[in-house]
């Protein structure tokens, strides 16, 4: 038995000759590169020429005449755009704080299913994400009619809330599944109440997805067109549907104060969220 395994154990010089796995480089791969680098130039160049023209003195989103921050004034002025913006600022808060609520405790229940139970509701609730947002859109506007609602506030809150929530419960539901049962059966094991487990366990530990989710729902509630154009109506008009009003008549260095703006929103969203999981992150280390 001894022979047969030095027979089959390596040793010697061939032993010693192997070497581990290169890791792969982008040079092992001809055109990813250049292709790589098109992409990002596709992607923020457009950005970038929004933000300088921005501070453009003319009246032409796309012909500049002088550095001016005058437009920026123009914004703030506009009344009409400014409700537009507290509007939408108004929808996706409540959007958001509703679909993530639901999102957790429909991501803390369907845990307790049964396999194919939890693939159905998942997969009903995650319906939205697969179907054309123009489906979406005109299915909503009819059943809103049906229920003898009107196209306005409500409607749109209703709405973004509804689409908004397979956003919000995917980051919560990764978080989970990486968390495993660990945690909350030692918590029970330890004599912890359900209310207990969830305030001094779940909660703190799903604190990165929930906030990844709440973020994920505001930009998406935000950023929405086709949904908020069919439920718009005077006096609940949101922002994406009065800037596509405002190209039509003509492209506005507005327009772009209005992108930069949002764009130094989403920014310092961002940068805040980073840090602050950052900070978390060292507080666990």
């Amino acid at each position: 038995m001894t022979d047969i395994i030095r027979t089959h154990t390596p040793s010697g010089p061939r032993a010693k000759s192997r070497k581990p796995a290169r890791a792969l480089r982008l040079r092992d791969f001809p055109g990813v590169a250049a292709i790589s680098i098109f992409a990002l130039v596709f992607l923020y160049i457009p950005i970038a020429v929004t933000t300088v023209y921005a501070f453009n003195d003319g009246s032409s989103a796309l012909v500049w005449k002088g550095f001016s921050v005058r437009w920026f004034g123009e914004v703030a002025q506009n009344a009409n755009l400014m409700n537009s913006v507290w509007v939408s600022l108004q929808i996706a808060v409540v959007a958001t704080v509703v679909s993530t609520v639901f999102s957790i405790l429909f991501a803390l229940s369907v845990e307790r299913l049964r396999a194919r139970g939890s693939a159905i509701a998942t997969a009903i609730l995650s319906a939205p994400l697969v179907i054309p947002e123009i489906v979406l859109a005109v299915a909503t506007l009819g059943f809103i009619r049906m229920i003898g609602l009107q196209p306005g506030m409500l409607a749109l809150i209703l709405a973004h809330t509804s689409f908004c929530i397979p956003f919000a419960l995917m980051p919560i539901r990764a978080r989970l599944k990486g968390l495993g049962p660990t945690y909350f059966e030692a918590a029970t094991d330890l004599g912890a109440s359900n209310w207990q487990v969830f305030r001094r366990i779940t909660l703190p530990l799903l604190t990165p997805g929930i906030i990844s989710g709440a973020i994920l729902a505001f930009v998406i509630s935000l950023d929405d067109f086709i949904i908020s154009n069919f439920l718009s109506a005077a006096g609940a008009t949101p922002l994406p549907v009065f800037l596509f009003s405002l190209i039509r008549r003509g492209a506005s260095p507005a327009v772009n104060v209005v992108a930069t703006l949002l764009l130094i929103l989403a920014i310092v969203v961002t940068t805040i969220t980073f840090l602050q999981s950052q900070r978390r992150s060292k507080q666990n280390d």
